[in-house]
């Protein structure tokens, strides 16, 4: 029998869009912390907290809006998002306090948040149920890109201070995701009359998928480790002279996650998630636990590519695991709620993880950060892995 077709041209559409889109967002991010800092004196908190707001804004977008998605259209809706983006991205140029800069990332955060869940809604439908872990592990690879991508300018351009060219990169993103966004021919919902009631209802039911929430909780935490290297790679750098290197850092990160994502997600479909998501975060807390301790070059490249390697797996089968629970009117929401516990866990990372490093440094840090995987490890495995995880999930479900 003849697989089910993946890269079609809406597939490559969606995934040229969630490239742009986490183009923008990773070029921001690696350089919120040194902006805040250098242009209004912020502390390592206050400047975490800028970073933070970017994805705190997404998480309420996609807890408040991401069940809109399918009343409103997935195309409409990713085509409002991507216009309101653009306009924020505009904001950046003319900032001039720290108050107005935490007021724009939250903005900003809304308008990430809602395109990304549209483009994941979007995926989720247009993917054939049972090749859904592979053709995800291959969408996200939009995302893997823009993690080499996106820091590697940021820090060419954030390095000498020229904060308007990483602006700028925005502005660039956006007008093309927007354009790409026109194209794409997107399989829409029809809502009866109880659905387009729930829509609009304010339940907590309606407003979070229920059975997206465990796994949810699990990748929350992974990411609340994460956001660690995430948000304070630059400063890291400097402090065990590797700036240089930290350049090329993302790099091995997206070499591990490219190599997990094309062999990883087959895997999965064939054979359930513990066999994958085991190794996973082991080789995830290994590379955390060498990230803390780097010394040269060398370690600062392998750490970066185990942790790419199990990060993309972590992320990637726990989404296709919940979507795969989820009834088709409802993915909107799932992808919402699972994004949105992600977000939480990134967004609340650089401040709390700020904190960490005034008070122990950045070595003991990470390590704290590797102990903080293994706990998400152990919630995977009581919400999902003894239970389920040696089977297909789009089979079972």
């Amino acid at each position: 029998m003849q697989k089910a077709r993946l890269f079609t041209k809406d597939f490559m559409l969606d995934a040229s869009i969630s490239l742009c889109c986490s183009l923008n967002y990773f070029t921001l991010l690696i350089n919120m912390v040194g902006f805040a800092s250098v242009t209004f004196g912020a502390t390592e908190a206050e400047a975490g907290l800028a970073a933070g707001l970017y994805v705190i804004g997404g998480l309420l977008s996609r807890i408040f809006l991401g069940k809109y998605i399918e009343l409103v259209g997935r195309k409409r809706m990713l085509i409002i998002a991507l216009a309101a983006a653009l306009a924020m991205s505009c904001t950046y140029f003319f900032v001039s306090s720290l108050m107005m800069l935490y007021v724009i990332r939250m903005l900003h955060g809304l308008c990430y948040g809602l395109s990304s869940s549209c483009t994941g809604d979007i995926i989720a439908k247009i993917l054939p149920a049972e090749r859904r872990g592979e053709g995800l592990g291959y969408f996200y690879l939009s995302v893997t890109i823009a993690t080499a991508i996106g820091p590697f300018l940021g820090m060419a351009f954030g390095r000498d201070g020229n904060y308007d060219m990483v602006f700028s990169v925005g502005l660039v993103m956006y007008s093309l995701a927007l354009l790409l966004s026109l194209m794409l021919k997107v399989p829409e919902e029809t809502l009866d009359a109880t659905q387009i009631g729930e829509a609009h209802s304010f339940s907590l039911r309606n407003l979070v998928q229920m059975s997206a929430v465990p796994l949810a909780v699990t990748s929350m935490v992974f990411y609340f480790a994460y956001s660690g290297v995430l948000s304070y790679i630059s400063t890291y750098a400097e402090t065990i002279d590797l700036v240089e290197a930290a350049m090329y850092f993302y790099l091995a990160v997206s070499a591990g996650t490219v190599i997990s994502r094309l062999t990883t997600g087959k895997i999965y479909d064939a054979r359930g998630p513990n066999i994958i998501m085991v190794p996973a975060y082991v080789v995830f807390v290994i590379g955390m636990l060498i990230f803390s301790g780097v010394s040269d070059a060398l370690m600062l490249y392998v750490a970066g590519f185990l942790m790419g390697y199990g990060m993309s797996i972590v992320y990637s089968i726990c989404q296709a695991i919940v979507v795969s629970k989820s009834p088709a009117h409802r993915y909107g929401v799932t992808t919402s709620t699972f994004a949105a516990f992600t977000d939480l866990g990134s967004g609340l990372g650089p401040s709390v993880l700020g904190i960490l490093i005034a008070s122990c440094g950045f070595s003991r840090m990470y390590v704290i950060c590797a102990g903080i995987a293994v706990v998400s490890f152990f919630i995977y495995m009581g919400v999902h892995g003894l239970r389920h995880g040696w089977r297909n999930e789009s089979q079972s479900f």
